[in-house]
């Protein structure tokens, strides 16, 4: 899943109005003036981070939720994390579980006035598929346009969340999709595509002809530029909304204001809990670590580690404590969730290491145990909120005799130690099968090496997913995901220490509502409602 490692180019937001090639300079009050106009005629510019390289080409799979201005997509999310109807009327699971029918409501049209039919969605998805898209889609069989409005996808294996694939992919027309699509996209979603400056911006309209809410705003204006050049530019009102972290959000803008969303972005150390006895992955690396294999160093790490400090401190309080890495999810089983009084106590660690036949004999301040010295490297890789969280731990670590060796890296080059050290991972997709992601056995070593990287495999936590997935549907897959969570948790089997879900700050100027955006993932979702977006009046 490369949008949870960032390999995927990171969204950092995005709108409306036509920003000049000034949009970095330090402005007056010319500048707050054309904001004003903006306001006034409902024209919004946002800054997002990198350029798209690879285009707006949504059967790709890699651009998340800017991918929602310009396409539209069979279902998406609402505003409790459930699913909702889009270009979808609804949907029918067959007794055997491998068939789901869809249904294709009438009035969607593409930009270019033809009608979203059933070989819209099966080229999209046939495209998606047989490209190797970002997305999978290995258990689908083969899709059929039953007619105009009805597509049949039948599946190799039952798949409890299938319906998180059929709200990732925007539609693309048949008709239209060449190799020039994805400079000059047409789509069904709330924008039409107008104007793509490469190395500038991106401007999209309102698409007057849109089946669902019309955007409030008229003319909307994509410009790329990093988050401290962001910053500035909604400072000097050549941009009206940007994401930044929480420490830019503690310095006050005069005709702007910070905007904090809620967020199930999840960071945790992901521990290698096999020793390492000379087992080989599949791409040839070393598998297991004598350390962390042992479950008194992944619960003392659990207990030692002060969430409420990683939050108030490295988030400067705009996040919330993660011990399960599932909490806002329906899927949570509360039972597995640490108490505030079961984390960030030293002394409850220290026990937890002695209790476990660690001591440091030789008073280096670092325990043994067996000749084996409790010391280990962290992988982490560039990114907002990694480098001070992994800081923390590693200060954590040091106080209960654990030396843990800090080591940056990058998704390109971490292969070789994936599977024997310990990696600082952002996770939230809100898919349950992210489970499987994580603790799946049968992952374990296999030909994707980030899958269960630490090689984590419990018969009975295989067992419930293994229920979960052949479930007739995600409500019903519920009981399997909380079930497992038993023995995934801090309290159990340990395989992650989970530290803090990081919220989505953004900098808006005055007047400016997202209106009830839904609880943001890692990567974002930010335009998933963005025909709400509005200039206040």
């Amino acid at each position: 899943m490369k949008s949870r490692k960032s390999m995927a180019w990171v969204l950092i937001l995005a709108l409306t109005v036509t920003c000049f090639a000034g949009c970095g300079k330090q402005g007056g009050s010319k500048e707050l003036t054309n904001r004003g106009e903006r306001a006034s005629n409902n024209e919004l510019v946002v800054a997002i981070g990198e350029e798209p390289e690879t285009g707006f080409d949504s059967t790709t799979g890699s651009h998340g939720s800017i991918t929602k201005i310009f396409f539209s997509t069979l279902f998406k999310r609402d505003k409790q994390l459930g699913w909702t109807n889009d270009l979808a009327t609804g949907y029918q699971v067959s007794p055997d579980k491998l068939t789901w029918t869809i249904t294709l409501r009438e009035d969607a049209f593409f930009t270019d006035d033809t009608q979203v039919k059933a070989e819209d969605v099966v080229y999209t998805y046939q495209t998606a598929k047989d490209s190797g898209s970002d997305i999978d889609l290995t258990m689908i069989d083969h899709i059929k346009a039953i007619n105009d409005t009805t597509v049949e996808f039948t599946l190799t294996r039952p798949y409890s969340t299938f319906i998180e694939r059929l709200a990732y992919l925007g539609i693309v027309p048949k008709h239209a999709y060449d190799e020039n699509f994805k400079d000059n996209p047409i789509g069904s979603g709330p924008y039409a595509f107008v104007e793509w400056s490469k190395g500038q911006q991106v401007i999209a309209a309102a698409n007057e002809n849109y089946y669902g809410e019309v955007p409030n705003i008229k003319k909307l204006t994509l410009v790329f530029l990093n988050s401290d050049t962001a910053f500035e530019a909604v400072k000097n009102g050549t941009v009206d909304v940007a994401a930044i972290n929480g420490t830019l959000a503690g310095q006050q803008v005069e005709g702007a204001k910070v905007v904090d969303i809620a967020s199930i972005e999840c960071y945790g150390v992901c521990f290698p809990v096999i020793p390492n006895e000379g087992k080989i992955a599949e791409d040839g690396t070393e598998m297991g670590n004598n350390v962390t294999s042992d479950i008194s160093i992944r619960r003392a790490l659990n207990a030692a580690v002060d969430r409420e400090k990683i939050v108030s401190g490295v988030l400067n309080g705009y996040g919330s404590v993660s011990t399960t890495g599932l909490e806002k999810m329906p899927w949570l089983n509360t039972d597995a969730v640490l108490d505030p009084s079961e984390y960030g106590d030293i002394g409850a660690a220290k026990k937890i290491l002695t209790d476990g036949g660690w001591a440091d004999s030789d008073n280096d301040g670092i325990v043994e145990k067996n000749g084996q010295k409790a010391k280990f490297k962290l992988l982490y890789t560039d990114g907002i909120y990694r480098q001070e969280m992994a800081l923390e731990f590693v200060n954590v670590a040091n106080q209960i005799g654990i030396q843990v060796d800090l080591e940056k890296t990058t998704w390109d080059t971490i292969l070789p130690d994936i599977h024997k050290e310990a990696v600082l991972y952002g996770f939230g997709s809100g898919d349950p099968s992210e489970l499987f992601n994580l603790y799946y056995g049968g992952c374990a070593g296999g030909p994707v090496a980030w899958d269960n990287s630490g090689c984590y495999d419990n018969p009975k936590v295989n067992e419930c997913i293994d229920k979960a997935l052949s479930a007739t549907d995600e409500a019903e897959a519920i009981p399997y995901w909380k079930e497992l969570q038993q023995y995934t948790s801090a309290k159990a089997d340990a395989p992650y220490c989970w530290l803090a879900n990081a919220n989505h700050v953004y900098l808006a100027a005055d007047g400016f509502s997202f209106g009830e955006p839904v609880v943001q993932p890692h990567g974002g979702r930010i335009f998933d409602n963005v025909s709400e977006w509005s200039w206040e009046k």
